[in-house]
């Protein structure tokens, strides 16, 4: 094994990582905490847009990562 793959294949699992922390991230900014049966924040609540907005900007970043990974 050369070094050239040796250093292709860390560096594409600390990318992977990354990209991971990132689409975790940005779910955890979207989803609602707290909502669910029993709670004040349900769903059709004001805060639903805001949520919806984070969501549809993870996904657009998700893409963006992907197109520049090549995966």
């Amino acid at each position: 094994m050369n070094a050239n793959r040796i250093i292709d294949m860390i560096v594409r699992q600390v990318m992977r990582r990354l990209v991971n922390k990132g689409v975790n991230k940005g779910i955890d900014l979207a989803s609602p905490k707290g909502s669910g049966p029993g709670t004040s924040n349900g769903p059709g609540k004001a805060s639903a847009p805001r949520h919806a907005q984070n969501l549809r900007q993870a996904q657009r970043l998700t893409r963006q990562m992907r197109r520049f990974m090549k995966f």
